[in-house]
C-alpha cells in the first residue's frame, strides 16, 4: 500500500512542476524561477546533507564522481525552467517524455550493454514514433501559440539534459546512495543557477514578492524537486525503471487537467493525437528495453 501511494505521489508531484513554473511567468523570468525554486529545495535537503557529513559519510571522492553528472542536471534545469514561457503547461510533460528516448541514445555511447537495442525493431518504431509525436505536437501547438520552435527545443534540450544526467549518474555514481548523490549535485546546481540568475535575470523583482508568492515558491520546490525525486528513487528501487516508467506515462494527462482547470489551457485534436503518439512511442521504447533487459538476464545465466 505504501509503494502504491507512493505512485500516486510521484505523479502528483512531478505533473505540479509545469503548472507551478506557469503561475512563476507572471511573476519573474527563468533565470530568477531557477535559481529560487532550487534554493527552496536546497534548504530542504540541507539538514540531511549536515547529518551525513557530521557522522563522516560524505567522502570526498563523491564530490569528484558529481561533475559531470551535475553539468548535465544544471543544463536540463536551465532549459526546463526556461520552457514554460514558450509553451503551455499541457504540452511540457508531453515532449518532456522524449528523455526515455535520449537516454537509450546516450547509454549506447556509455554504456555498452544498452547497445543490444540497436537490433530490435520495436526499438525503431519507437524512435519513429517519438519523432512524429513531437511534430504533431509543434504543428497542433503552433496553430493557436501554445508552443513555438525555441519551445520545443527547450523541452527537448531539458529531456537530453536529464537523460544524460541519468546516464552519467548510473556510470559515476553507482557507487553512492541515491539520495546522496543527488544532494550533493544538487550542491554543484545551485551556485550555477544563482550566477546565471544574476547575470541574467531580473532577480531584484524578489523585493516586491508577497509573502504569499514566497510560500507558494517554497512549495514549488519542495513539491517539484525535494519530494518528486526522493519518491521518485523510492518507486525505483521498489518496482524498478521499467515499471515505474510505465506509471509515470499518466503525468503529461495529469498536467493537462491542471492546466484546464487553473488556466484554461486546452489542446487541439492535433496535439491529442501527438501526445498519444508519443506516449505510445516511449512505450514502444519500454518494451524494447524490457525485452533486452530479458535477453540479458537470460545470458548472464549460460
Amino acid at each position: 500500500m505504501k509503494y502504491a501511494s507512493a505512485f500516486v505521489l510521484v505523479v502528483l508531484t512531478w505533473a505540479s512542476m509545469p503548472l507551478f513554473m506557469k503561475y512563476f511567468t507572471g511573476f519573474m523570468d527563468g533565470w530568477t524561477m531557477n535559481g529560487l525554486r532550487y534554493s527552496m529545495a536546497i534548504l530542504i535537503w540541507s539538514p540531511y546533507l549536515l547529518v551525513k557529513w557530521r557522522r563522516g559519510e560524505i567522502s570526498a571522492g563523491i564530490f569528484r564522481d558529481a561533475r559531470y553528472p551535475a553539468l548535465a542536471h544544471m543544463f536540463g534545469q536551465v532549459c526546463w525552467g526556461l520552457a514554460p514561457y514558450y509553451n503551455d503547461a499541457s504540452m511540457m510533460h508531453f515532449i518532456g517524455r522524449s528523455t526515455f528516448l535520449f537516454m537509450i541514445l546516450f547509454s549506447f555511447v556509455v554504456l555498452h550493454e544498452e547497445r543490444r537495442l540497436i537490433g530490435r525493431p520495436i526499438f525503431w518504431i519507437g524512435v519513429m514514433a517519438t519523432i512524429l509525436g513531437i511534430v504533431l505536437m509543434y504543428i497542433g501547438g503552433a496553430e493557436q501559440g501554445s508552443t513555438s520552435p525555441l519551445g520545443v527545443l527547450l523541452l527537448l534540450g531539458a529531456g537530453a539534459g536529464w537523460a544524460a544526467y541519468g546516464v552519467t549518474i548510473k556510470k559515476f555514481m553507482g557507487a553512492h546512495s541515491a539520495r546522496l548523490s543527488f544532494g550533493v549535485v544538487s550542491l554543484y546546481v545551485l551556485p550555477g543557477l544563482w550566477a546565471l540568475m544574476f547575470a541574467f535575470g531580473d532577480w531584484r523583482v524578489m523585493a516586491d514578492f508577497e509573502l504569499s508568492l514566497w510560500g507558494w515558491i517554497l512549495l514549488s520546490g519542495f513539491l517539484g524537486i525535494a519530494l518528486a525525486h526522493v519518491l521518485l528513487y523510492v518507486v525505483v528501487k521498489r518496482y524498478g525503471p521499467i515499471v515505474s516508467d510505465g506509471v509515470f506515462q499518466l503525468i503529461p494527462f495529469v498536467t493537462v487537467v491542471g492546466a484546464y482547470l487553473l488556466f484554461g489551457e486546452t489542446m487541439t485534436w492535433l496535439q491529442w493525437m501527438g501526445g498519444f503518439v508519443l506516449i505510445a512511442a516511449i512505450s514502444a521504447l519500454l518494451k524494447a528495453k524490457q525485452q533486452s533487459m530479458g535477453k540479458q538476464w537470460d545470458e548472464s545465466k549460460t
